[in-house]
């Protein structure tokens, strides 16, 4: 079984704040990435999803735990050549041109020079950055850095791509360009890990996911199973079920979980027909929200009469 990708083990981060005081930002972060997987990296704002990030591309130091990447400790500089990074926040110098940037980030990336322009001719052809490359960054808006970050990010083809926030600032005519690309990433063999604060394009994209607030890593586990958590919705016709609930047209609906599935079939008899079997769904979101709520009081609903309008002088 090969090692995975990234993982964490009890990794903790302090830093100091205002007036000297320890932060902790990372508390207990247990997660575990593998090949070939697509992650979402789930979290509130300052939950601590940017901080596991940077510990990892290393642009934080001192933390505590263990963090590996390719199985290897963090230790080993030339592991980052393996990695393509867009950060929540890009930062690229403003005089310089498309093309000329992109060429120069390749090869800082560890491209043989042979190899530079064709691979910077691919990612600008899958980015529309092609027509842009005399163009000086300082010209772009918001999403065209974006294009130019996912751009550089993968231009040496990582084995892993790490994006926080990745769809910042896109429209959904991007948003669906992005996914198109990360979706050719992955099928060239990379590896995706990422954060988002939207949630439908982690449920998407993604078959992995954790859950992180306040340091702590909450859950940890795959979509796939998550969704099939959702229970099981019957529509039927004859006697109803104590259980089920009329609709009114001479059918019912019985909703259960999996788990009774089993016994439910079993116990309608031959005088009721199955009209409709399905699971309902369960929205990433939803989830998220519920779990975090769970957990600490942030996001928490307003109590009854509360909510009014902001420009109501009463």
């Amino acid at each position: 079984m090969s090692d995975p990708i990234l993982s964490f083990a009890q990794v903790s981060y302090t830093y100091r704040g205002d007036w000297l005081q320890r932060v902790h930002a990372l508390k207990q972060v247990d997660l575990t990435v593998e090949p070939g997987a697509a992650f979402g990296f789930l979290g509130a704002n300052g939950a601590g999803k940017s901080t596991s990030i940077k510990l990892v591309v290393g642009l934080l130091f001192g933390h505590q735990g263990d963090i590996r990447l390719f199985g290897q400790p963090l230790g080993d500089h030339r592991l980052r050549a393996r990695i393509g990074y867009l950060p929540e926040q890009p930062y690229f110098y403003d005089n310089l041109e498309v093309g000329e940037y992109l060429a120069y980030l390749a090869r800082l990336s560890g491209l043989a020079p042979a190899a530079i322009a064709p691979a910077c001719d691919r990612v600008c052809d899958l980015l529309d950055l092609g027509d842009l490359k005399r163009r000086k960054l300082r010209s772009f808006s918001k999403g065209m850095r974006q294009r130019f970050g996912l751009a550089q990010a993968i231009v040496h083809q990582p084995d892993l791509l790490i994006l926080d926030e990745p769809f910042s600032g896109l429209d959904p005519l991007w948003r669906a360009r992005f996914k198109d690309v990360l979706a050719l990433e992955r099928k060239r063999g990379a590896t995706l890990f990422f954060s988002s604060h939207i949630l439908a394009d982690v449920e998407d994209l993604c078959d992995s996911f954790a859950v992180i607030d306040h340091g702590t890593v909450l859950e940890q586990g795959r979509i796939a199973d998550l969704l099939g958590q959702a229970p099981l919705a019957l529509t039927g016709a004859g006697p109803r079920p104590d259980a089920a609930n009329d609709l009114g047209d001479g059918t019912w609906r019985w909703t259960f979980p999996e788990t009774e599935r089993a016994a439910v079939l079993a116990g309608l008899g031959g005088e009721r027909t199955i009209l409709r079997l399905e699971r309902q769904r369960i929205a990433l979101e939803d989830y998220f929200v519920s779990r975090i709520r769970a957990h600490h009081a942030a996001g928490k609903r307003l109590p009854s009469g509360q909510a009014t309008n902001a420009g109501d002088p009463s």
